[in-house]
């Protein structure tokens, strides 16, 4: 593990002690996550943290916060620590999200077709990533983002697993290169500050919160103007 993961995770444990498990019914993506979730349906979150959009209770969860996986693991999810291959068997999940994770991850071939593994034919994976390259920025880097996504690269390259967008939507993440500069040189600052991190955090989860989304099925490459691709993809 590198300095910079190792230091990404760090900060993700500190905020997730301080941070209290979000109830699922909370998050504007609830409705459509509880459509696709039938009766003893299997939902599992791809590092979540303690902002789960599945809920708690039965639900199955991979992280590597220990701090989340604990208070997770306390309401009566089902937890493992884990990276890389998921440790499941074959079409064991009718629903899989991962909001705000692949950006982090080095090897995202390797996750989607993991993904798409542990989905069942016609089982649905809801996510978020950060859009469009050229708005890559030093609060991409503050975060520990690997990437933005070329969105009409991004399905193309998960349809090749079986995982084909019905529809999206957006969320703003659009800083131009000066105003991300000043942002990311905040968020470096802020963590000599831990009570103060927190509560930036906390403000950001209650903007998401107030969210509503308007889902679309034009171009999705649309979505650069915003910053921040929502989907929802249905494994064929």
């Amino acid at each position: 593990m590198n300095a910079t993961i190792a230091e990404n995770e760090a900060i993700y444990d500190r905020l997730w002690m301080e941070v209290p498990l979000v109830p699922h019914q909370s998050w504007p993506i609830w409705s459509d996550l509880q459509a696709e979730l039938g009766q003893g349906e299997r939902a599992l979150e791809l590092g979540g943290g303690t902002l789960p959009r599945v809920p708690v209770s039965g639900g199955f969860f991979v992280d590597l916060s220990r701090p989340a996986l604990g208070k997770l693991g306390a309401e009566g999810g089902n937890v493992v620590r884990a990276g890389g291959p998921l440790p499941f068997c074959d079409a064991a999940f009718q629903v899989v999200c991962a909001f705000e994770v692949l950006e982090h991850i080095v090897d995202d071939e390797q996750t989607m077709a993991e993904i798409a593994r542990v989905l069942r034919p016609g089982g649905a994976f809801l996510f978020s990533v950060p859009v469009d390259p050229g708005l890559y920025t030093d609060f991409d880097t503050v975060c520990g983002h690997v990437r933005r996504y070329d969105a009409e690269t991004m399905r193309q390259q998960l349809a090749k697993h079986g995982l084909v967008i019905e529809r999206w939507t957006t969320q703003r993440n659009n800083f131009g290169k000066l105003t991300g500069a000043m942002v990311g040189g905040a968020l470096r600052a802020l963590r000599y500050f831990p009570r103060l991190t927190v509560r930036v955090k906390r403000k950001a989860v209650m903007n998401q919160l107030r969210q509503r989304y308007v889902w679309r099925t034009d171009p999705i490459s649309a979505s650069h103007s915003d910053g921040g691709l929502i989907a929802i993809a249905r494994r064929k």
